[in-house]
């Protein structure tokens, strides 16, 4: 009869034994996790904004390319970008928006001048966001 006792009074002690974590040691493994996260993210769409700008840059100089390319063939410049995907022999088969989504800004100054330009991450003309191919 005594093995039985002891054999109850360690099983009774084992469960009086704290299993699994406190709600502070699982507050402090979340803000933990939740910094790391933070950190993570703040570099990882830093570097996404930085591919989105770059990409609107290449994607502007290759549209001034195009633009110059139907100015020799045409002998003049086009009223709007779209005309590029127009004709006998299009330049391009579609203008691409950039990469926010947004159309690419075509401004034609005079007879032999345009600009092309992305408005940026902001969507607004303008502004400091704005991209151009020389940026």
């Amino acid at each position: 009869m005594q093995t039985m006792t002891n054999a109850i009074g360690e099983g009774a002690a084992k469960l009086k034994r704290p299993h699994g974590m406190t709600l502070v040691e699982i507050m402090i493994v979340v803000t933990i996790m939740a910094s790391v996260a933070g950190v993570v993210g703040f570099f990882v769409f830093g570097a996404l904004d930085r591919a989105n700008i770059r990409t609107a840059q290449m994607e502007v100089g290759q549209l001034e390319q195009m633009v110059e390319t139907y100015y020799m063939t045409e002998n003049e410049l086009p009223d709007n970008l779209n005309q590029l995907t127009e004709g006998n022999q299009p330049i391009t088969e579609d203008v691409p928006e950039d990469p926010w989504g947004n159309d690419y800004i075509y401004d034609r100054h005079g007879a032999q001048d345009f600009e092309i330009y992305s408005a940026g991450p902001d969507g607004v003309t303008g502004t400091d966001e704005d991209v151009h191919a020389d940026d």
